[in-house]
């Protein structure tokens, strides 16, 4: 399969000059059972300067005719030539194709719900899949005012990027006419049709600063059978506050009109900019009682999008090597929003443990790569959605605003709006905007932060004599990388009195190379100063990137007391270095495990405490061998039992998660009852994972798992269903599971549920990663990019054990072959097996340390 090379889609910008889109789609019969196809009318208003040219087309093109007459064509795979083209006059191009629905989530999504037999569609494009739903320049810079119509059933809601002008009555439906769109980019152009339940949320009425006051009118969508869990007063609630946040600081109008936001099925990402009509994955919607934790994380989601009406859709990156300019600003906006104008004040310390963990995870692979990455083709943009552009682009971010000021940063992002709105750029066109508003040289701190790969690793170090005065305070990095970036951070003293932690003292730190003093003053030069730092915290309030070291004495005092820390900024930032510690193999898993759990009942915020449960668990099942897991997965699944009998989901809730996951690997008989009672009495998601916990330790039966789902046969469940049978430790069903994996009817949802059932199998015969890398190759030719990293994802889920050969074999040794003997495979796939590997290795070092 072709893909878009950032040289020839500069080529066709270069060539042609697009003004409108107007694009007649019919989706009539898309509420027929297992309909496949539906009809799509493209009509291009442009300029060429070239008489020939290519149109970006997946379906089979049925006819093209130019300034109304009609032509021959030729398509190849997925482009349409347009040839013998006028040059320098407006010309109109229309082409006619047909369609099929995806499966993948990747251009026009066709979900069934099982539950009601209701059918939905929904467009997912980012980051070149909009040709799967209708021929058109599918690159962000060529930029159109596009015009939907839409003929669909007649029950059916229909919504597009603009606002809905008109519906009209005709043969076997309604035309839904949609208002023309300022110039918007063909990866955020959006439809959503289908028999949707919709809460009106009213208008939100303000502006920025001084200027127009704007009315935009609010809509929540999702499937008819999670509207009693649409949570519409929170989303709403955050909605409206993201509005005033945004207009606030940025100074500019939101332009898109309405905002309508949509939680759909099958969804392959967390959720979509698309102006006007922004798409979620509706996991964020729960039959069960959201906890507070699970409210913050998509209320991050929320004005992670709301920023990108701003940063990525009003100005957009020229080409995909200019990520940074949407998805890192997305990212640090979005946290920084939640934490300021919403209730969830602790977003900005959640980042911290959660999204910044993820950067350093992926920026100490042999993958990594600069922010401003090189991006040749499509494929590579595909799977440079990663730790590096988001997070730790987002935590570069706060180290500029550290640097220049936030009100010089926000005045900066103004600018760029008012230059560059409507128009697609590169990165100097925004540091250029930042500069002018700072007045700072912005091109060694590019240099140093923007075109370098790898963290550094900054850890404090000092001298004391005998009556406790402390000298050569100073920051080091450890990592002496090329390209040293400069860091301004705060370095605290911390020292425990009364069996709590109390801050003694701050230090504002600016480093230009390897090492800086942290005290110049001497403030802890005195008689006794050394008690003054029982813990030293570096990188307090998290404004720079790097890994954050802990001494030995501030590592042990961290593990009895962080807890007792009155600061949550503080206590994350400790957390972070705890559990990079353990990855690095400085810090005993089990010690750490056994003290997080510990602290974790003691964290006041619902969010951190959640977090650190998750690290408990990664540390037992990631950085130990089998044989030192049991005490702490025991310790675990009591304590779980205990707040799930006594506590609120809050506290409860992702403590019985880490002990569902953990079942398989160990269980006392009074975790199994509660299990089996959860499996018995619960159809939600918890009760689903109870199911597919016993299934995986064989204790429950492929009639059990198909009574249970027909029970309750929601959509969800349906996944839920396919992830229980999957994990069953019998051969039938795991050739059943590898049947459907390679399907070419399965669904994006039910591939990965399939792989996941297999990975939490107590299977002990040969796994499927054999299997998975003989078709590995063949399978990334032959499907979409979305469904293929899913394949390869999945394949290698499972879990290494130096005492167990057999995994080491799996995911080293078999890996490591196959990239050996696969030079030339795809470089977007060698990057996704490269890094299982080099995760696989990590793991192993760790375990034998």
């Amino acid at each position: 399969m072709r893909v878009l090379t950032r040289t020839e889609a500069h080529e066709r910008a270069q060539s042609i000059a697009l003004d409108e889109m107007a694009v007649h789609v019919d989706v009539r019969g898309g509420d027929a059972p297992r309909a496949s196809t539906f009809q799509v009318r493209s009509t291009l208003s442009l300029t060429a300067t070239t008489s020939s040219t290519f149109l970006d087309v997946a379906g089979t093109v049925t006819s093209l005719s130019v300034n109304g007459h009609v032509r021959q064509f030729h398509q190849d795979e997925e482009r349409l030539a347009l040839e013998d083209l006028p040059t320098g006059t407006p010309i109109t191009i229309t082409v006619d194709a047909d369609y099929s629905y995806s499966r993948t989530g990747e251009g026009l999504h066709r979900y069934e719900d099982p539950e009601d037999a209701r059918v939905y569609c929904y467009t997912q494009f980012e980051p070149q899949d909009a040709h799967r739903a209708w021929p058109c320049f599918d690159q962000p810079d060529m930029k159109a005012r596009w015009s939907f119509t839409v003929d669909a059933p007649t029950h059916w809601i229909v919504a597009s990027n603009g606002q809905e002008v008109s519906t009209e009555a005709i043969e076997d439906g309604v035309r839904h006419v949609f208002a023309q769109t300022l110039p918007l980019s063909s990866y955020i152009t959006a439809l959503v049709a289908g028999d949707w339940a919709v809460v009106d949320g009213g208008v939100w009425k303000g502006g920025a600063p001084g200027g127009e006051e704007l009315e935009v009118p609010l809509r929540l969508m999702c499937r008819r059978a999670l509207a009693p869990s649409m949570d519409s007063g929170d989303i709403l609630e955050v909605t409206t506050a993201g509005l005033d946040f945004f207009h606030e600081v940025y100074a500019s109008n939101y332009p898109w009109g309405k905002y309508d936001e949509v939680f759909v099925p099958e969804y392959n990402l967390g959720a979509m900019e698309n102006p006007g009509c922004v798409t979620f994955n509706e996991s964020y919607l729960s039959r069960e009682h959201p906890t507070f934790f699970e409210r913050q994380r998509r209320a991050n989601t929320i004005l992670h999008e709301m920023c990108h009406m701003w940063f990525g859709d009003l100005v957009t990156p020229q080409w995909w090597d200019g990520l940074w300019l949407k998805e890192s600003f997305a990212e640090n906006q979005g946290a920084i929003a939640a934490a300021r104008a919403t209730k969830y004040a602790g977003e900005r310390a959640a980042f911290v443990v959660g999204r910044k963990a993820w950067a350093l995870e992926q920026d100490q692979m042999p993958t990594t790569h600069p922010i401003d990455a090189d991006i040749p083709d499509v494929a590579a943009a595909k799977t440079n959605f990663d730790g590096i552009t988001y997070a730790k682009g987002a935590a570069v971010l706060n180290q500029l605003v550290a640097w220049v000021g936030e009100d010089a940063f926000f005045k900066g992002a103004r600018l760029y709006f008012t230059r560059y709105a409507y128009s697609s750029t590169r990165l100097e066109d925004l540091i250029s905007c930042l500069e002018e508003a700072s007045s700072h040289d912005l091109s060694g701190w590019v240099e140093a932060w923007l075109k370098t790969s790898g963290p550094a690793i900054l850890s404090a170090s000092w001298q004391t004599d005998l009556s406790g005065r402390v000298f050569d305070f100073t920051l080091r990095d450890e990592a002496q990388k090329p390209g040293q970036c400069p860091h301004r951070l705060e370095v605290s003293t911390w020292a425990l009195r009364g069996g709590k932690l109390e801050k003694t003292h701050s230090f504002d730190v600016r480093m230009n190379g390897v090492e800086a003093p942290i005290d110049p003053e001497g403030i802890l030069n005195v008689s006794g100063g050394r008690s003054h730092m029982d813990l030293v915290v570096v990188n307090d309030n998290d404004l720079t990137y790097a890994v954050p070291r802990l001494d030995s004495s501030s590592t042990e005092l961290a593990l009895g007391f962080i807890s007792t820390c009155p600061d949550l900024m503080t206590r994350s930032v400790v957390w972070s270095s705890l559990w990079n510690a353990v990855r690095d193999g400085l810090l005993d898993p089990e010690k750490f495990a056994f003290s997080a759990m510990r602290c974790a009942l003691d964290e006041e915020d619902a969010s951190l405490a959640a977090e650190i449960v998750t690290m408990a668990r990664s540390a037992m099942t990631s950085y130990l061998p089998s044989s030192k897991r049991a005490p702490l997965i025991h310790e675990l699944s009591r304590t779980a039992v205990r707040l799930a009998r006594t506590l609120s989901a809050d506290r409860a809730r992702p403590w019985v998660k880490a002990m569902l996951s953990l079942v398989p690997l160990a269980a006392k008989e009074e975790t199994l009852l509660f299990v089996r009672e959860l499996a018995e009495h619960n159809s939600s998601h918890s009760g689903w994972l109870a199911r597919a916990a016993l299934a995986a330790r064989d204790e429950a039966s492929p009639q059990d798992i198909e009574q249970w789902f027909l029970a309750h046969p929601s959509g969800e469940a349906a996944a839920h269903r396919v992830r229980a049978l999957a994990a069953i430790p019998r051969g039938e069903q795991r050739e059943a599971a590898w049947q459907l994996i390679t399907s070419p009817q399965v669904s994006n949802d039910h591939l990965s549920a399939a792989f996941e059932g297999l990975a939490l199998s107590t299977w002990s015969g040969e796994s499927i990663v054999r299997r998975a890398l003989e078709v590995m190759e063949e399978f990334w030719g032959l499907h979409t990019i979305g469904l293929a990293i899913r394949f390869v994802n999945g394949s290698l889920l499972g879990g290494i054990d130096i005492e167990n050969p057999a995994s080491l074999n799996d995911l080293v040794e078999q890996v490591s072959q196959w990239l050996d003997s696969h030079e030339d495979a795809a470089p977007a796939l060698r990057r996704l097996m490269i890094e299982h590997l080099d995760d696989a290795k990590r793991r192993v070092r760790v375990q034998e340390r």
